[in-house]
């Protein structure tokens, strides 16, 4: 199947799915003075202790049971960051070896979980009230310098005070004479003033700074001056194949004779595939004459010239561009439909190949991450059976990378949260009251007096109780008088539901409007990564998606390579005909 018949360009809309899998305790309320610490779980039951890593943790003793997620109780309930979810949920696997899939935990067992997991993860946690933001340092960067640049700090004596806060940021620095390339520092973050053509002006005096960002965006290398970052250049334009030469001379024909090109200045990139040849002029040496002549005595050659403060974005995009590839809208995701299910990606690149009448069209989707593995490998497996490449460029970090579904845990597990109704109208009715425990008597019969001698034998098809109400469902239309007479005599609240007009969409539909669930039929979001990074991996399938039941219910089937996505959520799937 070629890309083109399967991919589509959509623009993407956010949502937010709790990746989570069942847990269950009784509501908590918070402790006294709990409040207002963000990464400190606030408990009510006795604190348990478990030895971590050399050292003695506390913690608390959850029971699994219905109705409750991990996702839950670590984000909603205990206030924790939504993006640090996948690395809470790989430490409380390691604090509970006892279970070999913790995924499938049963009701009844009982999982351990920390006070603390930003501590046991080695994040900063600020006083409440104080923001804070994250720099990675950079190559030449010095205390002084980054207090002045990134602060706006100008006199001496503020410089002492605002170091003792630094310090009071980061306790685990001990020697603060050197700055380790690559470390993580936490600044205030009040008056830091991001780089880059996406913030705003640096401070008078300041040369601008290339602070780094906590989470990588889509955009991370507009912040990199394309000159400083020669090595990540060559990564990601050598993913597709491309060589670039960074020693030695370049010969090129000229007209007067031929020119030698140092290729310490001038990096030469090449794409055997298509015959192209690209000159990298970091200085902007190359005259316009003289690239003409570059070009026309050389097929196949171009010079792409990069200006004092270009970006790493903006050269990439140009280099592509020039040795013959697609650069796609990068604003956009790429979609690939499968049998109404589709899956949306988006990276800082995404480019296409020339098409191949044997192949098809491959495309690639390359992005920076500080946090490899973030992106499940069934899901990059998926793509690329679609001809699509999900390429990550991992930026160097002191982090630990943590992978949240580690490979071989979840081996053919997708299929078993995926369950199929009837296509008959009747019996999907009764898969609907069974999938919501409710219990259901059939085909009742009742005598009812509709006035004074008048007597109505009359049929009720399905009669239940939900929310301490009665209800008769009924299969076929009925009067006032029957509606009125049962209410009043019976205490049932008479629903009509005809059921040979009635798609199996809007017969769902309208048995949840008869259980008050006010949710409707539309298409949903489901991100696959939690890296805090808006739409970069998205599934999106129509149908009617209920949070707090984990469930979804749908028209469309799931194909084989996602449905253990579904699984690894918690989510159950509900296929309905």
């Amino acid at each position: 199947m070629r890309l083109k018949e399967t991919m589509s360009l959509v623009f993407a809309l956010p949502l937010v799915l709790s990746l989570a899998f069942l847990s269950h305790a009784q509501e908590k309320a918070p402790e006294p003075g709990g409040q207002g610490e963000e990464g400190q779980l606030r408990l009510r039951k006795t604190v348990t202790t478990r030895e971590y890593r050399g050292r003695t943790i506390e913690g608390e003793e959850r029971v699994i049971g219905r109705g409750d997620t991990l996702w839950k109780i670590l984000i909603r309930e205990k206030g924790l960051s939504g993006k640090r979810f996948g690395r809470y949920l790989v430490l409380i696997r390691t604090l509970n070896p006892q279970f070999k899939k913790p995924e499938t935990l049963r009701v009844g067992d009982t999982v351990f979980i920390p006070i603390r997991p930003d501590e046991l993860l080695g994040i900063e946690i600020a006083a409440p009230g104080r923001k804070t933001r994250v720099y990675r340092v950079k190559r030449g960067d010095h205390l002084y310098q980054l207090l002045r640049q990134q602060l706006g700090i100008k006199s001496n004596k503020e410089i002492a005070g605002t170091l003792k806060r630094v310090k009071g940021l980061n306790p685990r620095k001990k020697d603060w004479n050197a700055l380790v390339v690559g470390e993580v520092i936490v600044f205030p973050g009040s008056q830091i003033v991001p780089s880059g053509p996406s913030g705003p002006a640096a401070v008078a005096g300041a040369a601008p700074a290339r602070a780094a960002v906590q989470v990588v965006g889509l955009d991370y290398g507009l912040k990199l001056p394309v000159r400083d970052n020669l090595d990540l250049l060559e990564h990601v334009v050598g993913i597709m194949g491309n060589e670039i030469s960074r020693e030695g001379e370049e010969v090129f024909p000229l007209r007067e004779g031929a020119i030698r090109l140092d290729r310490r200045h001038f990096p030469v990139i090449h794409n055997p595939r298509l015959g192209r040849k690209v000159i990298l002029d970091l200085e902007e040496k190359i005259t316009p004459p003289m690239r003409t002549q570059l070009h026309s005595l050389n097929p196949g050659t171009s010079v792409v010239s990069i200006k004092k403060d270009g970006s790493l974005h903006e050269a990439v995009l140009r280099l592509f561009s020039q040795l013959g590839l697609q650069v796609l809208p990068s604003n956009r995701p790429v979609t690939v439909q499968d049998e109404g299910v589709g899956l949306q990606v988006l990276g800082e690149w995404m480019v296409a190949a020339p098409e191949d009448t044997r192949a098809g069209q491959e495309m690639w989707i390359i992005s920076f991450t500080d946090l490899p593995g973030r992106t499940p490998a069934y899901l990059r497996a998926y793509l690329s059976f679609k001809g699509m490449n999900l390429k990550e460029v991992t930026l160097p970090s002191p982090a630990l990378a943590l992978d949240p579904f580690p490979s071989g845990n979840k081996e053919q597990e997708g299929d078993k949260r995926i369950e199929t109704w009837p296509a008959d109208k009747t019996e999907l009715v009764d898969a609907f009251l069974k999938s919501y425990e409710i219990p259901f008597s059939a085909e009742r019969q009742l005598f009812l007096t509709l006035r004074e001698g008048m007597q109505l034998d009359t049929k009720i098809n399905r009669t239940f109780e939900y929310a301490g109400k009665k209800f008769g469902l009924l299969f076929r239309s009925a009067g006032k008088d029957v509606k009125r007479a049962l209410e009043e005599r019976e205490g049932i609240k008479a629903i009509e539901i005809d059921l040979r007009t009635l798609s199996s969409r809007d017969l769902i539909a309208r048995l949840l409007e008869v259980i008050g669930e006010r949710v409707r039929y539309r298409e949903h979001r489901f991100p696959a990564v939690h890296d805090g990074v808006k739409d970069k991996l998205v599934l999106t399938v129509s149908g009617f998606f209920l949070p707090h039941r984990s469930l979804l219910l749908t028209d469309h089937r799931v194909p084989q390579g996602l449905q253990r996505f579904f699984s690894e959520k918690g989510l159950r799937i509900v296929h309905f005909q």
